[in-house]
């Protein structure tokens, strides 16, 4: 999620560019393992029958009467975790290495909300910085890092802040600032927002030299 992105800006490009990215990869996987698409070694491929298979079965005992339920509930649960996905990581990037790559991950990289009820509700999810930089690490044991930027309250207020794009912003854009030490240029902005958005915060010479 990009600084001056709305929750409903990122909704259809993350849902669409993940759709994307992850057929890619996969193809990508089974390229290096000689495989076509339609092998039965497709995660992709394995993932969308087991939910056939579910539907489908729940459809026999319940009949097509439960059909638009489960379509609403996969839309709220796709929608449920793509904003949880804008929350832990608005307007965050990693550094770059000298040589052009990304550095890796680190607790700086993603937003945390180490607080009670979140903690009990979603297994330690609220430490999501920690589980970017040890990935390995079981979510019982992961852990918070001074480190790590702070959400401002529990992922259920954030996520009914990020609803309120203006809200947000008010709450948000200020503390991500603290969190970069002031230098909007280490966010990630938002592409079409860029020019207005560093000129705001007084680098209109940066801008003119950039062109």
């Amino acid at each position: 999620a990009r600084l001056g992105e709305s929750l409903w800006e990122f909704l259809p490009r993350s849902v669409i560019g993940g759709f994307r990215s992850a057929i890619e990869l996969e193809r990508t996987r089974l390229r290096r393992k000689e495989l076509g698409w339609w092998s039965i070694q497709n995660h992709i491929l394995q993932a969308w029958s087991m939910t056939l298979v579910l539907f489908g079965g729940l459809i026999v005992v319940f009949g097509w009467r439960i059909l638009p339920y489960l379509l609403l509930q996969a839309v709220l649960g796709a929608g449920l975790l793509e904003t949880v996905n804008y929350v832990e990581h608005y307007g965050l990037l990693r550094r770059r290495k000298r040589n052009g790559k990304w550095a890796r991950c680190s607790p700086r990289d993603s937003w945390n909300s180490d607080r009670l009820v979140t903690n009990i509700f979603l297994f330690h999810l609220q430490r999501h910085s920690d589980h970017h930089a040890n990935p390995g690490r079981r979510y019982q044991t992961l852990r918070s890092s001074q480190e790590s930027p702070q959400l401002p309250a529990g992922y259920a207020t954030m996520i009914l802040f990020a609803m309120v794009p203006p809200v947000w912003r008010y709450v948000m854009d200020r503390r991500l600032m603290a969190h970069l030490g002031g230098d909007v240029t280490k966010a990630n902005i938002q592409p079409r927002k860029r020019a207005r958005i560093l000129a705001a915060h007084g680098l209109d010479d940066e801008l003119r030299t950039a062109a």
